[in-house]
């Protein structure tokens, strides 16, 4: 059988069928002691089901009808598979939503990364605990090799492969763990914070802010924030505390945070803000600024401002619920208060909506509005 990329191409069926039966055939022998080989791991974790996912797979992207298919991967594998084996994995492509197709295609698709419990990173992990990371290397080859071979078989020349995107999966876990460590996220930091008090009736009164957080990092998203919200008097003791969350904040974002809250106690003479993020994810692009506020109208009533306007969503999937946080600011830009209104209805799929919130004070001197939308944005990837 093959074991160079160059020499895959242009074979005939007989010849790929016996390089399947040759590969399938071999054993890839790891740690001398123990004699663990890969192509054997377990009943549920093995080659032979490995490679009959694989085969179908690239059939199916290369457009060979299912028949057709159907009938290389039984003689190819005749010698050497059990028919139990065949018929299980042939019985899922035919199935492609139900049960059986989906835990085959978790333990043996050719997306995966480390510690997933597929049969790939299985087999890496093995190979780095037993110092054989080139052994483990040598068999992915010879796999991509052999599938390889069916790819380009005969005069096929197809412009992409199921089969590469293994190699490519296999590289992505092997360069992270041999990658420096990255640097330690930098924490969250408050820009600006502001606020204005609304008229006490008995023991309380309103009070509403606005408090700008910034994501200094340029590559992570802060994920699940936590932000802690103190107020004190005039001796320094604390009236209240506000501790709230936000889903997520985009790199290199200042994030415009809003809350009205009735205060009971004394008046508010200090406010501190801390805001930390319990996870960061990887990010370099930002994914949160495309549901935009098309339209807005401030109002000002007797003991209330009122703001209505209109939302819309750029995204291609709907978000089930997503919070409108916004501010009230001056002509100079000075915080003077904000608010939160949470819309549990969401949003639909490229789509506009009408929302209004009302707080209970007049915020003086208000003339413009800013805002931020919160929403989980793990939506986005599932």
């Amino acid at each position: 059988m093959e074991n160079d990329f160059r020499n895959a191409v242009g074979k005939s069926v007989g010849e790929v069928m016996r390089d399947i039966a040759d590969f399938l055939s071999l054993p890839c022998v790891l740690y001398a002691d123990k004699q663990i080989d890969l192509a054997q791991l377990s009943p549920d974790l093995n080659m032979g089901e490995q490679f009959s996912f694989a085969l179908l797979s690239e059939a199916k992207e290369q457009g060979v009808p299912r028949e057709e298919a159907e009938q290389f991967y039984r003689q190819a594998v005749q010698p050497v598979l059990p028919h139990t084996v065949v018929d299980t994995v042939i019985s899922a492509f035919r199935d492609p939503k139900g049960d059986t197709y989906r835990v085959l295609k978790n333990k043996y698709g050719n997306r995966f990364t480390l510690l997933d419990g597929s049969y790939w990173s299985t087999c890496l992990a093995f190979g780095i605990d037993a110092g054989q990371v080139n052994d483990v290397m040598r068999y992915l080859r010879m796999f991509t090799v052999c599938l390889m071979e069916y790819a380009y078989m005969g005069s096929r020349n197809p412009q992409s492969t199921y089969t590469w995107k293994y190699y490519e999966s296999f590289r992505s876990i092997f360069d992270q763990l041999t990658a420096p460590p990255e640097p330690d996220p930098l924490p969250l930091k408050i820009r600006a914070l502001g606020g204005t008090a609304g008229k006490r009736e008995g023991e309380s009164y309103p009070l509403s802010l606005g408090i700008d957080i910034e994501n200094p990092n340029p590559d992570r998203m802060a994920y699940d924030v936590e932000l802690d919200i103190t107020l004190k008097d005039r001796n320094g003791d604390v009236i209240a505390t506000v501790n709230d969350r936000i889903r997520s904040i985009d790199p290199a974002t200042v994030y415009h945070y809003g809350v009205t809250r009735r205060i009971r106690g004394a008046a508010t003479a200090g406010i501190a803000a801390t805001a930390r993020a319990r996870n960061h994810l990887k990010l370099s692009t930002p994914i949160m600024k495309h549901v935009k506020m098309l339209t807005c109208r401030m109002g000002k009533q007797e003991t209330s401002m009122r703001l209505r306007g209109e939302l819309h969503s750029a995204y291609d999937a709907p978000l089930s619920a997503l919070t409108l946080h916004y501010q009230f600011l001056s002509t100079d830009n000075k915080i003077l208060g904000g608010a939160g209104e949470w819309l549990s209805d969401g949003i639909k799929a490229n789509a506009s909506r009408e929302f209004a919130t009302e707080i209970p004070l007049v915020v003086s001197g208000a003339q413009k509005v800013v805002y931020s939308v919160d929403f989980d944005a793990l939506e986005l990837i599932d």
